[in-house]
């Protein structure tokens, strides 16, 4: 009997990207529409989008999404792609450099990976 696989999460990113994404460790505030506001961590971030963890909301392409970073103004973004819990936004329009400065410097350093691999004996 073969082991049960597991989804995995999506924490890396390999697709095709305007420009590069400063990883972060940032917890944020999601609502789609009027919809009820749900807590998200946001995993990278640039002046025109974001990659979120914890993504749980029925939404379509769209939809407004209303993303509260710490002390920065609520960011309208829409979705471009969900994934295992993970979701990919696209900010409505691009955050000025003070803005993302302001929501850079809330965020939480990312550490580096402590993952060891295991290797099974032959």
């Amino acid at each position: 009997m073969g082991i049960a696989k597991r989804p995995k999460l999506a924490t890396t990113y390999s697709g095709p990207r305007a420009g590069e994404r400063e990883a972060v460790s940032l917890d944020a505030v999601c609502r789609v529409g009027e919809g009820k506001p749900f807590a998200v961590a946001v995993l990278d971030l640039d002046a025109r989008g974001c990659r979120v963890r914890g993504f749980g909301a029925a939404a379509t392409k769209a939809d407004p999404i209303i993303l509260t970073l710490g002390t920065v103004d609520p960011i309208v973004a829409r979705l471009r792609w969900a994934k295992r819990g993970s979701a990919g936004l696209r900010f409505d329009e691009p955050l000025s450099e003070d803005r993302l400065a302001e929501a850079s410097k809330s965020a939480t350093p990312v550490p580096p990976s402590r993952v060891i691999p295991i290797r099974r004996a032959p």
